[in-house]
């Protein structure tokens, strides 16, 4: 991959386009363009609200989510926080390079994975910062091989 810079002073200061060239449509063309994307779209907080006050949530701390009905548990670095939410929805809010769904109810931030090891019928445990440990299922593990180019 090759990337180039190059200056237009007739755009404002804030104002940035990018255009991605490539022989034809692939995957990792779709995957770049989709990951420009989330980064113009993240924000550096989660707001969450807990006891009638907002506590705005460091993303980098989030080290996990876990689903039970429509409460959602929120795991950080400092603190838990039981939120209700959709794990989907809340996913679209966070960085999508970072996160990445490993079972129908949970969600991991790939810069607080430690290890894996391989658990029964396929399916892995990943071993996360504070001693959390949560179930991969053989359904998401393709993505996740991929996304840490295992």
């Amino acid at each position: 991959m090759k990337v180039n810079f190059e200056q237009n002073e007739q755009l404002a200061d804030d104002d940035i386009r990018v255009t991605v060239q490539a022989a034809h449509l692939s995957q990792t063309v779709i995957e770049l363009i989709q990951a420009l994307e989330a980064r113009q779209q993240s924000v550096d907080v989660y707001p969450i609200t807990v006891d009638e006050r907002v506590v705005l949530v460091p993303i980098t701390d989030i080290i996990a989510l876990e689903v039970y009905g429509t409460d959602v548990t929120l795991y950080t670095i400092e603190a838990t926080y039981k939120i209700r939410g959709v794990l989907k929805k809340i996913l679209g809010k966070l960085n999508q390079q970072d996160f990445i769904q490993i079972a129908k109810g949970s969600a991991i931030n790939l810069n607080h994975l430690q290890s894996l090891e391989a658990a029964f019928s396929g399916s892995m445990t990943a071993f996360l910062s504070n001693q959390l440990k949560l179930t991969v299922s053989r359904k998401y593990l393709p993505e996740l091989r991929q996304q840490l180019r295992m």
